[in-house]
């Protein structure tokens, strides 16, 4: 494998699909035996992986290219790669995307934005501004919020994700002093991973520049 990057598993755990981010492929190993099952082309630098909440099928964010391949369930063909810009817009390059039972939100890293796919109408409902390489998306359970980690402003946009508008900005350092260096409170410099917890009251993101773990109301 060349860079494995992302895991996610089908609904019955029985498979694991892993990316390759410097290459063009998603692996599928069997979780029980660690058997490769599948190693099938995607497109360019997939990212991240999640798979529908409805039918199983494989979503997997192209980083290096400006969708989101669709595979079938157990990614058994790869069937079309989702744009997530409209005709003449810069390539989104999207990332760490997340799903509800209807959406599918991208953060954008090379345009600064979110994009919010309705997957019931199969087109794209908004693309929202946030703040710079947005990288990872945190969805609320009910899908009702989308949390978008700003990897280079160490912010966190929330967005209405039905409305596609953006609700507030948490700024991760908003307790930390450039000048003096003094740390009042929690903090995290250059967010990643952002989930949920499954009450949907926590919001728990990973900050790699830090090395800390911000808990969000």
């Amino acid at each position: 494998m060349n860079n494995a990057h992302n895991m996610w598993t089908d609904k019955d755990q029985n498979l694991i699909y892993a990316t390759q981010w410097f290459d063009n492929k998603t692996s599928i190993f069997d979780r029980n035996t660690g058997k490769l099952v599948n190693n099938i082309e995607v497109g360019h630098d997939p990212s991240h992986v999640m798979t529908s909440t409805k039918t199983d099928e494989l979503m997997v964010a192209l980083h290096g290219e400006q969708g989101v391949a669709l595979l079938g369930p157990k990614g058994e063909s790869l069937k079309k790669v989702i744009p997530m810009q409209f005709p003449g817009q810069d390539p989104s390059h999207p990332h760490g995307h997340w799903m509800s039972d209807r959406y599918m939100v991208t953060p954008d890293e090379f345009t600064g934005t979110a994009t919010i796919y309705d997957m019931m109408e199969n087109k794209i409902l908004a693309k929202v501004k946030t703040g710079h390489s947005p990288i990872a998306i945190g969805m609320t359970p009910d899908g009702s919020k989308s949390n978008v980690a700003d990897f280079f402003d160490s912010t966190i946009s929330v967005v209405d994700t039905a409305n596609g508008t953006l609700v507030k900005t948490i700024n991760l350092l908003e307790n930390y002093d450039p000048i003096s260096g003094n740390v009042s409170g929690p903090m995290g410099f250059l967010p990643i991973q952002t989930p949920v917890s499954p009450d949907g009251q926590y919001l728990v993101t990973a900050n790699t520049g830090s090395g800390t773990i911000t808990i969000i109301d």
